[in-house]
């Protein structure tokens, strides 16, 4: 049944549509469920009835049904007698939920990674989502969580249980674009301060959170550590995300997650050599996207590494972390910091 010519509309001084509607901003495959989960009721709904409830036009949810039965090959047809649309032929599965054995296992993945939020609103509404994935994974294939756990595992990290409602403010606060206020203690202080913060990201690493975005006061981005954060309040002031926040260009320069003011438009060139265990460990991942490495020699012994990046802070502890079995080569500033390190270390032991 072709759509009704939609209504000319006031456009409000703010210059918006005064008959726009919430749901225009669904995703398409949102909307497409929507319609889906109501043909299947066989409430026999029309293009007007569908727009009014899921808040969108009448010519979104025409789009929408042309695009069901010609692309995704849906039994859908119009009942001109009942004035609703319906399925021919029963539906057991839509088309688009077809899963491979790697998107059950990111699946599993996914859902281990949650459980240290059980009880929390959060991980109910994630639990809910799961349940609907892997009940559309019926008729693909045929699985029991019991048969992935004995066949993979994931380190536990990350959000620890009294983290958790921290965490589920944070989340929200990045979703919603809502500003933080919340007092802050730095690794290296005993103190408390008060901070405010417009969050852009939240990223785990390394077994930590830590969320990312402007500080008003300082006019600058700063990253924060969820661990040495308190009395976190979601104010109900909103933000733009802005338009050229990137988390890769945001964090190229660093070994890990954080940035120094005065480290910024900072390059060093940071030269390593590995030896015997650690030279094999460390052939075998990407720890940093500038890294280089190479070989020297034909027995695979020693391996040189090569960094591009604005600071020396993390990157000092995971070179310590390798003991006697690397040597840093270049700059002489970050080799003279190490040397000072380890003879206070020395000094520690009474050596």
């Amino acid at each position: 049944m072709p759509a009704k010519k939609p209504v000319s509309k006031k456009k409000t001084s703010s210059g918006r549509s005064g008959s726009a509607r919430s749901g225009d901003t669904r995703r398409p495959i949102e909307r497409i469920f929507r319609i889906h989960e109501a043909i299947q009721r066989g409430r026999y709904l029309n293009c007007r009835q569908l727009a009014e409830q899921i808040e969108v036009t009448q010519k979104t949810i025409q789009r929408d049904i042309t695009f069901m039965q010609n692309d995704l090959g849906l039994p859908l047809e119009y009942d001109r007698a009942r004035h609703g649309y319906y399925y021919e032929r029963p539906v057991h599965e839509f088309p688009m939920m077809r899963y491979s054995v790697e998107d059950v296992v990111a699946l599993f993945l996914a859902r281990k990674a949650i459980e240290p939020l059980q009880g929390s609103p959060l991980e109910a509404t994630l639990r809910d989502s799961f349940r609907r994935l892997s009940g559309a994974l019926q008729g693909e294939i045929s699985f029991r969580w019991s048969d992935l756990e004995e066949a993979f595992s994931v380190k536990d990290s990350g959000v620890v249980p009294g983290d958790v409602r921290l965490f589920e403010k944070l989340s929200r606060a990045v979703l919603e674009c809502r500003e933080l206020r919340f007092e802050y203690r730095k690794i290296d202080s005993d103190q408390w301060e008060a901070r405010k913060l417009r969050p852009f990201h939240l990223s785990d690493f390394d077994g930590g959170w830590y969320v990312i975005g402007h500080d008003p006061d300082r006019s600058a981005r700063r990253t924060f550590a969820l661990q040495r954060m308190r009395a976190v309040r979601v104010l109900k002031t909103r933000f733009l995300r802005p338009n050229d926040f990137n988390l890769t260009e945001h964090l190229g320069g660093s070994f890990g997650v954080w940035h120094r003011p005065e480290d910024k438009g900072k390059r060093h060139r940071i030269r390593l050599r590995f030896t015997g265990w650690a030279a094999r460990m460390v052939s075998e991942r990407r720890w940093h996207p500038s890294q280089e490495t190479r070989w020297l020699g034909k027995k695979e012994e020693t391996l040189e590494m090569i960094l591009d990046l604005s600071g020396f802070e993390e990157i000092s502890r995971w070179i310590l972390s390798w003991g006697p079995q690397v040597e840093v080569l270049e700059p002489e500033e970050l080799r003279e910091a190490l040397i000072q390190s380890l003879t206070t270390t020395q000094q520690i032991y009474g050596k």
